[in-house]
C-alpha cells in the first residue's frame, strides 16, 4: 500500500530506470531495469528519499532517444526495462518501493507523439504544429485525445497503484486546437477531478513561449525554474535571492534536473559542452548561471542547504548525492552512456559529499516533523 503522504513532505529523487543501474559498479544481478532498481532500494533509504520520480517508462523509442521523451504506446511500460515480463516486473518495482516507505511518481509525455493519426494533433493548414519542441503536437483538449489521456491515466493508477504523474511540458495542454491557451483548459479540470488524491506536478510551460508558473490549479505542484535560476544567481554569482510564490499550487524546488547541468557541472563548466550529441553543440540552453567555482565544493553545500531548507518540496537529480558529472553536456537525451549512468564506485569515492546531502535532508525531516 502506498504511503499516500502529503505532496509537501515529499522529498523527490528524479530517477531514470535503466541509468540508475546500468554501470557495472551497480553490481545488481539484472541491470538497466525494473528488477535491478529494486536491488538498489537500500540506497535510496539510506539517502532518505521517500519519494522518486521516474523518467518516462512508457514505451518509446530507444534506437537514441536514451530519456524516453518521445512515446510511442500510452498504455504500455518500457520493454527495454525488463528481463521478462515488462507490465510483471513494473508492478513489482512499485510494490516493492511502497514496502519501503517511498512513492512512485511518473513523468508522462502527452504533449506530442509520433505515430497517431491526424485528428489526435493540433494541425495548421494540414501540417503538425510543433508547441512541444519535437513537432507532432498532440491536441490534448479535443476527442479523441482528451479521452485517451483520461484513459491512459486512469489505467497506469488503476492497474500499477501509481501515486502521481509529472506532466512534461504542461503548458502545452492548455493549447485548443487552434494551438491558443484555453482557460480554463478542459484537460487539466478534468484530471483534477478524476485524480484527487493523487500527486500531481506540471512541468509549467512549453517549448514554444507559454510560461504558466504559478498558473495551475490548487493541489498540484509545479516545477519552479524561478526558483532554480534564482538560487543558481545567489550561489555562483552572489546575487540578491528575488524569488518569491504565491500562487495557489506547491513549488516543486529543484537546482538540477535531468534537463541541464548535474551539479557538479553547474559549478565546474561556464558553458555547455554538447558536441557529443551530434547538433554542433547548438542544442541545450545557453544560460545556465553557471561557473568554474574557485571553491567547488562550498557552492555545492550552498546549493544543497538551500534546496534542504526551502519552502516548497525538494527534488534531488540522480547522482547529485555523489557529485556526478556529465563533462559539461547539459542536454544528454541520446546519451546511454557513463555521462547518463549512476556511477556507484563514486559513492565510496565521494562518501563525505554523500554523507553532507544526507544530513541536509534528515534536518529537513525533523523540521517537518
Amino acid at each position: 500500500m502506498s504511503p499516500n503522504r502529503p505532496l509537501k513532505d515529499c522529498i523527490i529523487y528524479e530517477m531514470h530506470v535503466r541509468g540508475f543501474t546500468q554501470h557495472p559498479s551497480s553490481h545488481v544481478k539484472y541491470p538497466g531495469t525494473y528488477l535491478g532498481a529494486i536491488e538498489k532500494i537500500p540506497h535510496l533509504l539510506d539517502l532518505g528519499v521517500n519519494c522518486v520520480e521516474l523518467m518516462p517508462i512508457f514505451q518509446f523509442d530507444a534506437s537514441r532517444n536514451y530519456w524516453g521523451y518521445d512515446t510511442t504506446d500510452f498504455f504500455a511500460p518500457m520493454n527495454r526495462y525488463a528481463v521478462n515480463d515488462p507490465a510483471t516486473e513494473l508492478k513489482l518495482l512499485i510494490k516493492s518501493f511502497h514496502e519501503a516507505g517511498i512513492e512512485v511518481i511518473l513523468d508522462v509525455v502527452y504533449n506530442h507523439s509520433p505515430n497517431l493519426p491526424a485528428e489526435y494533433y493540433i494541425m495548421s493548414n494540414g501540417k503538425h504544429t510543433n508547441y512541444s519542441g519535437c513537432g507532432n503536437t498532440l491536441s490534448a483538449n479535443t476527442s479523441p485525445t482528451r479521452e485517451m489521456i483520461i484513459q491512459s491515466l486512469s489505467y497506469w493508477v488503476n492497474e500499477y497503484a501509481i501515486d502521481g504523474f509529472r506532466f512534461d511540458l504542461a503548458a502545452a495542454l492548455t493549447r485548443g486546437p487552434d494551438g491558443n491557451r484555453l482557460e480554463p483548459s478542459p484537460i487539466i479540470e478534468e484530471i483534477t477531478a478524476c485524480f484527487k488524491g493523487k500527486k500531481l506536478i506540471a512541468e509549467p510551460w512549453d517549448a514554444a513561449g507559454l510560461y504558466l508558473l504559478g498558473q495551475f490549479p490548487s493541489g498540484w505542484g509545479e516545477w519552479n525554474d524561478q526558483y532554480r535560476d534564482a538560487v543558481r544567481k545567489l550561489v555562483n554569482f552572489n546575487e540578491p535571492f528575488k524569488e518569491h510564490w504565491d500562487a495557489r499550487s506547491l513549488p516543486i524546488n529543484y537546482i538540477t534536473s535531468h534537463d541541464g547541468f548535474t551539479l557538479y557541472d553547474l559549478v565546474t563548466y561556464p558553458e555547455k559542452h554538447n558536441a557529443a550529441n551530434g547538433e554542433g553543440n547548438r542544442d541545450g540552453a545557453d544560460q545556465n548561471f553557471s561557473v568554474a567555482a574557485t571553491d567547488k565544493l562550498a557552492n555545492m553545500k550552498a546549493f544543497i542547504e538551500h534546496l534542504f531548507s526551502s519552502k516548497g518540496t525538494p527534488m534531488l537529480l540522480m547522482g547529485d548525492e555523489y557529485g556526478h558529472t556529465r563533462k559539461g553536456n547539459n542536454n544528454a537525451w541520446c546519451q546511454d552512456n557513463e555521462l547518463n549512468w549512476f556511477l556507484w564506485d563514486q559513492l565510496d569515492a565521494n562518501l563525505d559529499w554523500y554523507n553532507f546531502v544526507k544530513d541536509c535532508i534528515v534536518r529537513r525531516k525533523e523540521r517537518l516533523s
